[in-house]
Parts: C-alpha cells; sequence; structure tokens
C-alpha cells in the first residue's frame, strides 16, 4: 500500500472507536519483544534515509482454558513493501519452512508481527488479508501485533498493539478488534545490556542488531548494510549524551555488583566465624544478607530502568525529527505530483475536447448531406404521390361513369322486359284458354300446365325485381 493511502486509512480508522476483544488474551515474553524491536529498528531509525517496515512471524502456546497466547519467541522474516502489496512465494516458504521447525505445541508459530512508520496503532486493509494466514478454523484467535515505533517513548506499552479479526469467515470483510496484550519484565540485567548494544550499533554505523531469517539460512549470508549515522554537530552532542547515559548505565552495574559481592562477603566472613557459637545466629545474618543484596539490586534495578527510559526518550526525539523531515519531503513531493497531475490531466482534456469537436463536425457534415438526399427523396415521392393521386381521381370519375350508365341500362332492360312480358301474358292467358277449353277432358294435363303457368309468373316476377 501506497504511503499516502496508509495515512489515510489511519485518519479514517483515528475516528472509529476499536472493539476491545473479551477473549484471547496475548502476554509478550521479553526475549520475543526484544526481537520485535531490534528488527522494527534496524530497518527503521534516524540514521536510515528512508525507514522501511518490518514483519515475522510469533512463536509460543496457547492456552485453551485461559483462551491466552504466550509469545516465547519472535522470528524475524523480510521488510519493505512486501508487507502491504503481498507475500512473495519466497517469503511464504519461509514461514512454512519456520512452521515445519515449530511443531511443538508449546512452541508453534500462533500469530505474527509487523511495524508501522508513523501510521498509527490499527489494522489496514492488507493488514487484514495476512492475517487471514494465522487466523483460521485452527487457531481462531491468531493475531498481529503492530508495533508503531514513533510511540516508543510516549506509550506505556511501548507503541505495541496487537488486533485479529473479529470474524475470519468474512475474509478482508471483517471488523478488526483490539486484543488485550502485556510486555513483561525483564528479569535480568541482560536487557539493559542489549539496550546498550542496540544503542552503540546505530552509532557505531552497524546494523547487524538482529538477522532474517533468510540471511540465516544462507551458506554465506550477505554482510548486512550499515545504517549510517547523520554526521550532524546536533546528533553528535546527542550521541556523545547517550554514550554518557551509557556509562553511567555501566557504572551502575559495576557499583551494583561490588555491592552486591562484598556485601555477600562480609556476611559469609561473619556467619564463618560465628558458626561454632551459634548455627542459628548464622541463618539470621544470611536472610539478613540476601534481604539487603534485594534491596540493593532492586534500587539498581529501578535506577537502570530510569536511564533506559531517558535514552529512550533521546533516540525517540531523534526518530520523530526525521520523521517529520520525511513526511515534509513526502508532502511537498506529493503538491509537485498533484500540479503534474493536473497538467497532464488538463492537456489530455484540451486534446480530447478537440478531437471531439472534429468528430462533432464530421458527424454533423453527414449528416447534413444525408439529411439533404432525404429531402430530395421525399419531394420525388410527393410528385409521384400527387400523379398517382390524380389518376385515382380519373379512375374514379370514370367509375362514377360507368356506374352511371350501367343503371341506366339496367332500367331500359327493366322497361323493356315488363313491356315485352305484359303482352306476352295477356297473349300467352288467351292461347291457354282457349286450349284448357279445347283439353278439357284431359285435366291431368290441364294441371300440370297451371303449374308451368304459375312458374312462368314467378319467374316474370323475379325479372321485375331485377334491376
Amino acid at each position: 500500500m501506497p504511503k499516502n493511502s496508509k495515512e489515510t486509512t489511519e485518519t479514517n480508522n483515528e475516528n472509529k472507536e476499536i472493539e476491545i476483544a473479551t477473549e484471547g488474551s496475548i502476554s509478550i515474553q521479553y526475549e520475543s519483544f526484544r526481537k520485535m524491536l531490534s528488527h522494527t529498528l534496524r530497518f527503521a531509525n534516524e540514521s536510515k534515509e528512508e525507514n522501511q517496515q518490518v514483519f515475522g512471524v510469533c512463536i509460543g502456546e496457547y492456552l485453551q482454558d485461559k483462551k491466552s497466547y504466550i509469545v516465547k519467541d519472535a522470528i524475524p522474516i523480510g521488510h519493505g513493501d512486501a508487507i502491504e502489496l503481498g507475500w512473495s512465494q519466497e517469503i511464504h516458504e519461509s514461514i512454512e519452512t519456520v512452521k515445519s521447525e515449530y511443531k511443538d505445541v508449546s512452541n508453534l508459530i500462533i500469530g505474527w508481527y509487523h511495524s508501522h512508520l508513523g501510521y498509527g496503532l490499527y489494522f489496514s486493509n492488507s493488514d487484514k488479508v495476512n492475517n487471514l494466514y494465522f487466523q483460521n478454523s485452527e487457531n481462531p484467535y491468531g493475531f498481529g501485533i503492530v508495533i508503531e515505533q514513533t510511540l516508543l517513548h510516549e506509550d506505556p506499552n511501548f507503541g505495541v498493539e496487537a488486533y485479529r479479526l473479529k470474524d475470519f469467515s468474512k475474509g478482508a470483510e471483517s471488523e478488526f478488534i483490539k486484543v488485550e496484550s502485556k510486555i513483561d519484565p525483564p528479569n535480568s540485567i541482560q536487557f539493559f545490556k542489549w539496550v546498550q548494544e542496540l544503542v552503540e550499533s546505530i552509532q557505531n554505523k552497524n546494523s547487524e542488531i538482529i538477522y532474517e531469517f533468510d540471511e540465516l539460512t544462507k551458506p554465506s549470508p550477505e554482510i548486512l548494510q550499515e545504517i549510517p549515522s547523520s554526521g550532524n554537530d546536533e546528533e553528535e552532542i546527542e550521541d556523545k549524551e547517550e554514550f554518557s547515559l551509557l556509562y553511567g548505565v555501566n557504572d551502575g552495574m559495576e557499583k551494583l555488583s561490588d555491592s552486591f559481592l562484598k556485601t555477600y562477603e562480609q556476611q559469609l566472613t561473619l556467619w564463618m566465624k560465628d558458626i561454632s557459637d551459634d548455627v542459628l545466629n548464622g541463618s539470621e545474618y544470611i536472610r539478613s544478607s540476601i534481604n539487603n543484596i534485594k534491596t540493593t539490586l532492586s534500587s539498581g534495578l529501578d535506577d537502570a530502568q530510569r536511564i533506559f527510559d531517558r535514552i529512550f526518550s533521546e533516540i525517540s526525539s531523534l526518530f520523530i525529527k526525521n520523521i517529520h523531515t520525511s513526511v515534509d519531503t513526502r508532502l511537498n513531493n506529493q503538491i509537485d505530483l498533484k500540479k503534474s497531475i493536473e497538467t497532464i490531466t488538463e492537456e489530455q482534456l484540451n486534446n480530447l475536447f478537440k478531437r471531439l469537436e472534429k468528430e462533432i463536425r464530421d458527424i454533423t457534415n453527414i449528416l447534413e448531406e444525408n439529411i439533404t438526399n432525404i429531402k430530395n427523396d421525399l419531394e420525388t415521392i410527393a410528385q409521384t404521390n400527387r400523379s398517382i393521386l390524380k389518376s385515382l381521381n380519373q379512375n374514379n370519375e370514370m367509375l362514377h361513369t360507368v356506374y352511371e350508365e350501367t343503371d341506366t341500362l339496367s332500367e331500359t332492360i327493366i322497361h323493356h322486359i315488363e313491356d315485352s312480358s305484359k303482352g306476352f301474358e295477356s297473349k300467352l292467358f288467351n292461347e291457354l284458354e282457349e286450349f284448357s277449353s279445347n283439353m278439357s277432358p284431359n285435366k291431368e294435363i290441364y294441371g300440370e300446365i297451371e303449374q308451368l303457368i304459375e312458374r312462368l309468373q314467378k319467374v316474370i316476377s323475379d325479372l321485375r325485381q331485377i334491376k
């Protein structure tokens, strides 16, 4: 994910209250926290020209009855844009190799960690996708630890928070929730020696604070890139102050050790002298000696803790200054990029408008030509229609004349038929009567003749009705 996109996501998340999980607490042991912080500071400190994000896997144990995790170790895996852009095949193979080496129920891959470079404490969309590799049906409370280095000196938990998906079955669409986590305090002075080595590695341009998994598994590990120092006078003065603080840590440790040995030696001598007199009295001295040692050790650790806080405060101030400079530079670059994009966009729009105007003119010319042709065709069709209408009118007149002549002829024929039928009828009746008188003996024949006459009358009647 681009850095600006990250910052936008952070702003959106600042305005949204993050839900806190009720199950699945996490306890981060000192050694695992030391490795996470070393990995983070190796690739992100005030001496780096460009800081990079880091990520790795968490090794530990899941206490099912308490639904809690214990992070016992951390394995650095990689750094750079792969965290946001997606893990490569090589990264997946590295994780699978680590998984094959940690199969014991008390030492399994239970989650992962990664750093943010001033983006805040939350889960981005790419963080959700990555977390699905660890949070699944086999490990429903799989988590991701976020380390925000800019909060090292401000946050009581050193800028470390843990998150997981609220419902991993929804994938990256799920909301993320905060998981209760705590960092176990150091239980030995080795922690303060590590702080000294950490600061010296940055000041002495030696970035070999911690190695990533692939660097350790290669036959001939490449020499890690040294972390350059700033070289400014102000930073040199701060470096001297840090050395002075570290000298104070060492001096405090030496005094603590001398006090321990001296006290123990004195009490042991007294005990040896009085052992023959009173064994119980010697035991009381031993208990008193041990109490004195505990008091001295506790006081020394408190002093060292305060020195450690001061060292982190100084280092963090340098981080913050470098981050402000980096952010200002990036903002200026973004402003220049915005102006460049606006210029290019304006040029592209002008070119687009010109092409559109030309295409519109061409289309308009074609449409005008087609419209002219259509008008001509319509005029031709109109003329043809007028000719057809004229012919139809003439034909109608001719038909009307024919109808009139036909009616006249029909009436004439009917009149002629009526006139002819009257004379024929009277003549026929006369002849029939004469014939009937002559044929009276033949009544049957006469009856038939009457029937013929009736039929003839009917025919005549039908002829009259014809018009």
